[in-house]
């Protein structure tokens, strides 16, 4: 598996909130079930699918490093 799925949903979902509750507060988008409901639920999945095809992680070639082990100096 790739990327972290959940703290992407968490976090769309956390920012689609945060978003709606500004705008009302704002007053550039009126109180109704689409600000409440559809922005947390739209940026949830926004934030999923990024998470999935987000290429997040230390890789193949960072895991292989052990604590105190001298780095190459490069000659220039």
């Amino acid at each position: 598996m790739r990327g972290r799925p959940i703290l992407g949903a968490i976090s769309g979902l956390l920012f689609g909130l945060f978003l709606s509750v500004n705008l009302m507060l704002w007053g550039l988008w009126p109180l109704d079930r689409v600000s409440v409901f559809g922005l947390p639920i739209l940026f949830l999945l926004i934030g999923l699918g990024l998470a999935m095809v987000a290429p997040l992680g230390r890789g193949k070639a960072g895991g292989n490093v052990k604590p105190g082990t001298p780095m190459e100096e490069s000659t220039e």
